[in-house]
């Protein structure tokens, strides 16, 4: 059950108050979507959408599947993304390719008549984000980012207490993101700066900018950088720090790195500072506001013993019911690809400064 309740209503019951899990109610099964590239994040959306309603996945398309194509039963499966974007069936398509395929193949779906939920990045270059968004307005398609963050219930809570004024005027944005890989688990040009576009900055630190950006809801401008290869192994970034303004003249850090061993997990935090007091965010846990002067009220994002990768499945289905319910109600999603165009151009930048550049541990 989500609780909608004030800074008033808060003040009065200082209770701990779980702002809510994802609908569970099914959608009707009325959109046919297929899914290009069946890696891991494929999987989840496949696994997601069957688990919860989200949709009905009628095909599949990777290069590996022919060989365990009994796995699928009742799909059709393709070896080329190009089969699903000619299939007449097919309303929209769930992209999860390596980053340098995004445009492409979106592109030809929309062209093709096909609504598109996209893995981050939009692109691995601005011209071609620019390219798909432009694509989408002239063929009325729906183009989605799957910005996961905007969809996990503490953002979305710290945002409501922004826009109602509990910290009063934003100041200064600290958001930091570790997240521990084992590189074991990924596919090779997750690590391949021309596949991926980047490192932990393209992969990483892309949803905190864009959380940033959707939380305070103004643009960022990149005033600063740092990038570095801390793993003798990386030939990808792996630390970087950002450094943004907005035109209000709110500053941004933005902190994001890998760190390699055989435990997965994460670890973020994010904090606000304004005028009247101060939000503590994490993510996959709670939000925590201390008005000034008053004491620390903490909103539960999930219920308790909820496994952090079911808390990361909360955002991926919320997002992905969001796309579906944007088709069938012909508006624009909560990520829609031109609210990241901001986020692509700070990248842009950041990359066009940093390329060449080796900046490893020395």
């Amino acid at each position: 059950m989500r609780h909608e309740i004030s800074p008033e209503d808060l003040i009065e019951t200082g209770d701990a108050i779980n702002v809510g899990q994802v609908a569970t109610e099914v959608l009707p099964n009325v959109l046919n979507i297929g899914i290009v590239g069946l890696g891991i994040i494929g999987k989840v959306h496949l696994a997601n959408s069957r688990d919860f309603g989200l949709g009905k996945i009628v095909a599949l398309a990777d290069p590996q599947l022919s060989a365990i194509s009994d796995s699928y039963d009742g799909l059709a499966v393709y070896e080329d993304w190009r089969e699903i974007v000619k299939a007449p069936e097919i309303d929209a398509v769930i992209i999860c390719l390596p980053h340098f395929l995004h445009a492409d193949c979106a592109e030809a779906a929309m062209k093709a008549g096909k609504h598109i939920f996209l893995e981050k990045p939009l692109a691995t270059t601005l011209t071609d984000a620019n390219r798909l968004v432009a694509c989408a307005k002239a063929y009325d398609r729906v183009l989605m980012v799957n910005m996961t963050h905007r969809f996990y219930p503490p953002i979305r809570k710290a945002r409501e207490l922004i826009r109602s004024g509990a910290i009063g005027n934003v100041i200064s944005v600290r958001d930091h993101y570790m997240e521990v890989i084992d590189r074991r688990e990924f596919p090779a040009w997750f690590f391949d700066p021309k596949a991926a576009g980047g490192g932990v900055a393209m992969t990483d630190a892309i949803h905190l900018l864009d959380r940033v950006s959707w939380l305070i809801d103004e643009p960022l401008d990149l005033v600063g950088q740092s990038s570095r290869r801390l793993d003798p192994a990386s030939v990808v970034e792996d630390s970087v720090e950002i450094l943004c303004e907005t035109p209000t003249g709110v500053s941004v850090t933005v902190g994001s790195f890998f760190c390699f061993n055989s435990r997965k997990t994460w670890a973020d935090q994010l904090t606000i500072f304004g005028t009247s007091g101060t939000l503590s965010i994490q993510a996959w846990s709670h939000v925590e506001w201390t008005p000034h002067g008053g004491s620390t009220q903490r909103f539960d994002g999930y219920d308790e013993g909820l496994p952090l990768k079911e808390r990361g499945a909360v955002g991926h289905c919320a997002a992905l019911r969001d796309f579906i319910e944007a088709v069938e109600e012909k508006r624009p999603s909560e990520s829609d690809a031109s609210t990241v165009l901001n986020v692509q151009a700070v990248l842009q930048e950041f990359y066009d400064v940093t390329v060449g550049e080796d900046k490893g541990d020395e």
